[in-house]
């Protein structure tokens, strides 16, 4: 069954006979590539009860940004496939209307799509970006600098609490609930790290994942630095208020649509005077992912973050 074997297994075994394994596909086209992806999202497993239909449509075009921003690529088009039970005109309307309206804000034609009646609320956009060399998860080097372009732990902690107790609508104004409902893809910084990085790849299902994503495919390791991980200090506060771990919301949880990357020493020294970006590790040669504590105790870092067809119990335990 699907979930004995989990999303990652899935994918590892589609591998053997698709030429899969970045955030995104890519074809040669001209001079140039055509970067594609498409992304679901459905309302058992994606979209929070607090969640506004205008947030809704937003969502399912940043999850799809977000892809194309970590190869690097301008987004182009956007096409929607629509599916929910009978709803009235009106929120059908205001989603539509945000989806059109967060394509426009960066840049992206709305192009069209389909439509179908279905039991739950079911969302899937397909996005079609540009590139002149798209960057890969698989060209990590030994010796390049591990960062990312924000703060992480936020959007896990804002979902774990929406979720477990629901917030009120004063304090839904608190910036960790609205990085939650309202993720911004890193569109604008995936175009210029693009310029300089080595690999890359989103973290919106979670930092473990990710770091391990690039080592596979690079064929290296990655030693990440726990005291280096940016987390803004109103996820820090929030964290203690609700007695939550907020480093394993970090390094396990999802929903950050940061950009994780290499990079050399020389490059890194040019985009962190043109990017807010934060050095968290480095890629080493003895392919281990590892964690180094502040007091410079080493841990292995367990694959972890959100991962479909998995069982509740499966993915409490990864």
């Amino acid at each position: 069954m699907l979930s004995e074997i989990g999303e990652r297994r899935i994918i590892e075994e589609l591998k053997k006979f698709l030429d899969i394994g970045d955030d995104a596909a890519y074809i040669r086209f001209g001079y140039k590539y055509l970067i594609l992806t498409t992304d679901m999202i459905y309302q058992e497993t994606h979209i929070l009860k607090q969640m506004t239909w205008e947030q809704i449509g937003m969502l399912i075009v940043t999850v799809n940004l977000s892809d194309i921003a970590a190869m690097g690529a301008k987004p182009v088009a956007f096409l929607l496939g629509y599916g929910s039970p009978d709803i009235s005109f009106d929120n059908f309307k205001t989603l539509i209307k945000a989806v059109k309206k967060q394509c426009e804000r960066f840049d992206t034609k709305f192009v069209g799509g389909d439509t179908n009646q279905t039991e739950k609320l079911t969302l899937s956009g397909t996005l079609i970006g540009i590139s002149e060399k798209p960057v890969l998860r698989s060209n990590a080097r030994v010796g390049d600098i591990v960062a990312i372009t924000g703060d992480l732990g936020s959007a896990s902690l804002g979902t774990r609490i929406l979720m477990k107790d629901g917030v009120n609508k004063k304090k839904l104004k608190n910036p960790v609930f609205k990085k939650a409902l309202e993720p911004e893809p890193r569109v604008k910084e995936g175009l210029i790290l693009s310029k300089y990085v080595n690999s890359m790849t989103d973290i919106s299902d979670g930092l473990s994942i990710s770091i391990r994503d690039i080592a596979e495919s690079s064929n290296v390791g990655i030693e990440i630095e726990l005291d280096k991980i940016p987390i803004d200090d109103r996820t820090f506060n929030l964290a203690i208020e609700n007695g939550e771990d907020i480093m394993k919301h970090a390094l396990y949880g999802e929903g950050d649509y940061e950009l994780l990357f290499t990079i050399n020493k020389k490059n890194f020294e040019i985009i962190r005077n043109i990017l807010s970006v934060y050095k968290i590790g480095r890629v080493t040669k003895n392919k281990e992912i590892a964690g180094v504590d502040s007091k410079g105790v080493r841990f292995r870092i367990e694959r972890g973050g959100y991962e479909h067809f998995k069982s509740k119990h499966q993915k409490e335990k990864a």
